[in-house]
């Protein structure tokens, strides 16, 4: 007997990129908590967003002039699972780098403050 699925299935995944330009870099330790409430539900967080801490001491996509300190560059991508009441859960990230170069075309969320922010530890790649 021969088995006529014919059920298209289509799965979609993310090809990763390099955002780094050297092979000399470091990543913080022991990653860093990114804020649930500060995403979009179920949100897909792409490698190369600028991140910085809030207030609350996690972290959220950079954005200028809200108060956000010690900025990261995450060198991979989460996606938000919402839990049983529908909202984003806390998630750790453990690739963020503190230090080397990076090429900014591949960056999201990069702005002048956020480079003057970074300071020297990190190197932006025209």
């Amino acid at each position: 007997m021969q088995n006529n699925d014919i059920t298209i299935r289509k799965k979609s995944y993310e090809a990763a990129k390099e955002i780094k330009a050297t092979a000399h870099y470091s990543y913080v330790l022991n990653g860093v908590t990114m804020d649930g409430t500060k995403f979009d539900k179920a949100a897909y967080v792409e490698e190369g967003t600028c991140i910085g801490k809030n207030a609350d001491g996690k972290y959220e996509k950079w954005a200028d002039d809200v108060g956000l300190k010690d900025p990261l560059i995450m060198d991979e991508s989460i996606k938000f699972k919402l839990d049983d009441d529908g909202n984003n859960p806390d998630v750790t990230v453990g690739q963020c780098l503190v230090h080397g170069a990076v090429y900014e075309s591949m960056l999201v969320g990069c702005t002048e403050a956020f480079k003057t922010a970074v300071g020297g530890s990190i190197r932006f790649v025209g």
